[in-house]
């Protein structure tokens, strides 16, 4: 009996002591360096590290691989940008949208801060729509498929804060194409005309270091299709709303006027692009073998504060990091200036 207490006393002194020893993370060890402090571009840039760690990561300098970032998101100011494609096809109405006067063209665009979101006929008619048609350009000749990319007419690349007041722009924001099409006689052979808008793009950009940010494409503008006078028209000329396009259409024929809005989302115009974090390169894992190097090469010149970090984890998650960082100075490699002999000083 003696004998049993004794091994189960062991058995559980032994589980005890493993428990603290999976608990127990113990800080890294680690030290960085080069052998100088200046290097060129393209030129390998070895790190000699001693680490005992089980991880290790590689900050390098670089947007994108800093660690100055690597807790805090990189957020830049930038300009919000609006941009879509159109086309007209078949019929003959599309040439109204040459009309100087707004009120005859086919195609028109506008954007609402008091639309309800309730997407009735009522509703919409009721909303102030404020017009952006005459800022962007539209079609002057008809497409053979308008649904065609290549076919359609860039609108252009606008400024928001251009188009729109700043009161306004701090409101969440409808915007909204409307299709209005007379009703055909046949003495003015208006036949109808088939519409289509593609690419429709709002994003915030800042030019400085290139980055960009989709505050709503075509694909997630939420379109709403809103009609009027459509109820007796065939079902094959139904406007429709896919992932790609908003394809306006209706029955050629019919001695009656027809509207339908394509009404989109609500939108927030935020004019910051925040990229996030930025993330080290990973250079050791726990099954690896320990590393004595890493060896580096830059693109472009400048001064870069390199990181690497060190760390222990245990099978619960915790962790215990050290962190060493060099400085180097990165310089173009440039051409080696030699001094031309004189002639017979070959």
């Amino acid at each position: 009996m003696k004998k049993i207490v004794m091994i189960l006393s062991v058995a559980a002194t032994l589980l005890v002591g493993c428990d603290k020893g999976f608990e127990s993370v113990s800080e890294p060890t680690l030290t960085l360096s080069t052998e100088q402090n200046t290097y060129c571009t393209q030129e390998p840039v070895v790190f000699k590290i001693d680490s005992d760690a089980d991880y290790l990561s590689f900050y390098s300098g670089e947007r994108g691989n800093d660690y100055l970032y690597a807790q805090q998101e990189r957020i830049y100011k930038g300009e919000a940008f609006i941009t879509f494609n159109t086309a007209f096809q078949a019929g003959a109405q599309w040439k109204t949208q040459a009309e100087e006067d707004v009120e005859k063209k086919i195609l028109r665009f506008f954007y609402s801060t008091d639309f309800s979101g309730v997407n009735t006929i009522e509703e919409v008619e009721k909303a102030t729509w404020k017009e952006l048609t005459t800022q962007f350009e539209w079609p002057t000749a008809r497409a053979t498929n308008a649904k065609v990319l290549s076919q359609t007419t860039p609108a252009g690349v606008l400024k928001l804060d251009e188009l729109i007041p700043a009161e306004d722009l701090a409101k969440p924001i409808y915007f909204s194409f409307r299709y209005k099409i007379d009703a055909y006689e046949e003495a003015l052979n208006n036949a109808r005309s088939r519409a289509s808008v593609m690419n429709f793009q709002i994003y915030t950009k800042n030019d400085e270091v290139n980055v960009t940010s989709n505050l709503m494409t075509q694909a997630n503008a939420g379109w709403t299709l809103v009609q009027k006078g459509y109820h007796t028209d065939s079902g094959n000329y139904a406007p429709v709303v896919e992932s790609n396009y908003i394809w306006f259409d209706c029955d050629g024929g019919l001695p009656i006027e027809r509207i339908c809005w394509a009404v989109s989302a609500p939108v927030v115009i935020d004019t910051e692009v925040n990229i996030g974090c930025d993330y080290g390169v990973g250079i050791k894992s726990f099954p690896d073998e320990p590393i004595e190097s890493y060896t580096y090469t830059y693109a472009e010149p400048g001064t870069y504060e390199v990181v690497v970090v060190a760390a222990n984890v245990d099978h619960e998650g915790n962790r215990m990091e050290k962190s060493e960082k060099v400085t180097i100075k990165v310089v173009d490699q440039g051409f080696a200036d030699i001094e031309q002999p004189e002639d017979g000083q070959w």
